[in-house]
């Protein structure tokens, strides 16, 4: 009895919650304000500690797709979030995601003030831990906009946890000091005169934006070869970038190709290709190196470029450096001799000892913060150095670099010296040239999609998402196989079986479910788990019974937070942080930085409200 007088008030309470929220412009805050830091402070700590690459700091956030912003549903079932986030004096806004996932047809528009400044995200920018940083918009405001079609409700996940409030303005000027437009007017872009004869190792420099617990800062970076030629990310910097900082590398951003397209100034922000995420391989502040692993493959897409080397001591005579000034589009720098520095240098982070730098005079433009990495290009276009500091501007620039010839051996570990990373064969090489990034291969993807028991699910249609879009539908054997699909690139798969909702499910299921939930007879596997949480809450309760039911007795032909059928990779690990109780699982699957075929990406197949394995799979 208790159960026939609690179904009609349950169904109520529901019919009224999905009611209510596919109206648009009901959610209250759809301007989240936050207080800002105390500004002097943030600067007073940076002097006394005598560190300068932060440029923001960060700001404790709770905005997501649930708790702010306002809804709009459309007629054709797409809908549209659109949030707005200020913080009173900021120079800039960066934001930090703890969830970040685009379903494909989806985008998530940032933009600011300006309506020229916009970035637009999409399915090829989910990253598979599911963390996300969306870089800097100017001024004090910035507003989100994700769109999300028909078929992909619900299923996009954005969360920020964190907004960095920029800081660091330029000198008599309340106007942000990093990013686009900012650096120096003596500075001339890559594509100038300057940097002829070097378009090759021009294509091998980027700009880092680095994510730390205490904000964000901005340096630069050099793609490097290694002996095996094997094309391993490996990027070059300075040691210094975040002395005294506590780096996220999961959230460092590498941006290439990050320059104008000619000599002059653009109008507006060019575009860029970024990878995110890194491992530190190897340090040493004597010479002030750094050497990060990118936790992905460089795309072909990128056309990027592996520096070449040269370990020998002699000074270089001659030479050119490309660098991101302040976090600037990429500039042009150029010397005409190097001399080794044979004293001390104390700066202000501590001395670094004698003959570790070379000090090199520009003859044409110079460096400022975020040019530090860079490295110090010889005329034949190989690595002497990267760039430490010194004394900037458009006047009598003098510029010190951590020589490479001590950074190759002069450590003790394979994590304070360069030789184990480069020199993975023992060739003991003085020096190695350039290389071109290989053309993409093309591969296959495929697998077998069976239930839980092994059986094939026919009729399941798999979709890929990425640079091919494609969907193949299983027969009886439950095979798929998607081809020409390029090494490099990141893709997702979907499985998706439409099925008549009452196939499979009874009673039985009922009573089991009933056991799970009194505690008798737990469901004995996460797959059966999945099956039985039909209203997607994490949780298997009296109200998945209900749904369950009215399936049975046909008054629902499908359910409404799932699809009939589920399906999960069968590598999945359903435990952790991808417990199925914990976190919706994602409707696409993602695999990134594709090398070969993969011919075993199995889908296991889970019709929803059956936890005895009854339904037919071949159906």
């Amino acid at each position: 009895m208790k159960l026939k007088l609690l179904l009609p008030t349950l169904s109520l309470c529901l019919l009224q919650w999905f009611n209510t929220n596919a109206q648009s412009g009901l959610t209250p805050n759809a301007t989240v304000r936050l207080s800002p830091p105390n500004v002097e402070r943030l600067i007073r700590e940076d002097e006394s500690n005598g560190l300068h690459s932060r440029v923001a700091a960060p700001l404790t956030a709770d905005i997501g797709l649930d708790n702010a912003g306002t809804w709009t549903i459309h007629a054709d079932g797409s809908a549209t979030w659109t949030c707005t986030i200020h913080v009173p004096g900021a120079l800039g806004l960066g934001f930090i995601y703890d969830a970040f996932y685009l379903p494909p047809g989806s985008t998530l528009e940032l933009s600011g003030p300006e309506e020229t400044q916009k970035a637009i995200y999409t399915f090829q920018d989910n990253q598979p831990g599911g963390q996300f940083f969306s870089g800097f918009t100017k001024g004090a405001t910035a507003k989100l906009t994700y769109r999300e079609p028909a078929h992909a409700r619900q299923q996009g996940r954005i969360h920020i946890r964190r907004v960095d409030y920029g800081y660091r303005e330029s000198p008599n000027r309340s106007v942000l000091n990093f990013g686009f437009g900012t650096s120096l007017a003596c500075h001339p872009n890559a594509n100038c005169d300057a940097g002829d004869g070097f378009r090759d190792i021009q294509r091998s420099v980027c700009r880092i934006v680095m994510v730390l617990e205490e904000g964000t800062g901005y340096c630069s970076g050099t793609l490097i070869n290694n002996t095996a030629e094997d094309e391993t990310p490996y990027i070059l910097s300075a040691y210094h970038c975040d002395e005294g900082y506590t780096p996220l590398y999961d959230l460092w951003r590498f941006d290439f190709n990050y320059e104008g397209e000619n000599c002059g100034n653009p109008a507006t922000e060019p575009a860029f290709q970024s990878l995110m995420g890194c491992q530190r391989r190897a340090s040493r502040k004597e010479s002030d190196f750094v050497l990060f692993e990118l936790n992905n493959a460089i795309p072909p897409g990128f056309e990027a470029y592996f520096a070449g080397w040269d370990r020998r001591p002699n000074a270089p005579d001659a030479g050119i450096m490309f660098h991101h000034p302040s976090g600037d589009i990429k500039k042009v720098s150029a010397y005409d001799q190097a001399q080794i520095h044979p004293s001390s240098i104390n700066w202000q982070a501590g001395a670094t000892p004698p003959n570790h730098h070379f000090n090199v005079d520009f003859s044409v433009g110079t460096f400022e913060l975020g040019s530090s990495g860079s490295a110090l290009f010889d005329s034949t276009g190989k690595i002497r150095g990267q760039l430490h500091g010194g004394f900037n501007g458009c006047d009598d620039t003098n510029a010190f670099y951590g020589r490479f010839t001590l950074s190759w051996d002069e450590g003790s570990t394979p994590d304070t010296r360069l030789m184990d990373w480069l020199d993975p064969a023992g060739t003991n090489a003085d020096t190695l040239g350039g290389l071109d990034a290989s053309p993409p291969a093309m591969v296959s993807i495929g697998g077998i999609v069976t239930n839980e028991d092994g059986i094939p699910v026919a009729n399941t249609i798999v979709y890929l998402s990425g640079p091919v879009n494609d969907t193949v539908t299983t027969g009886a054997d439950g095979l798929y196989t998607f081809f020409d699909v390029p090494t490099g690139s990141v893709v997702g798969l979907h499985a998706f079986k439409d099925d008549d909702i009452q196939e499979g499910i009874s009673n039985l299921d009922l009573i089991r479910i009933g056991q799970h939930n009194l505690g008798l007879l737990s469901l004995d596997s996460p797959y059966k788990e999945i099956a039985a949480d039909v209203n997607n809450s994490q949780s298997i309760s009296v109200l998945d019974q209900i749904a369950i039911r009215k399936a049975i007795l046909g008054i629902n032909i499908d359910y409404d937070a799932v699809d009939i059928w589920r399906f999960v990779p069968a590598a999945w690990p359903l435990s952790g942080p991808n417990d199925p109780m914990a976190a919706p699982l994602p409707g696409v699957f993602m695999i990134s930085n594709i090398t070969g075929n993969i011919p075993d990406f199995d889908f296991i197949g889970i019709k929803s409200g059956d936890v005895n394995n009854s339904a037919d799979p071949g159906n």
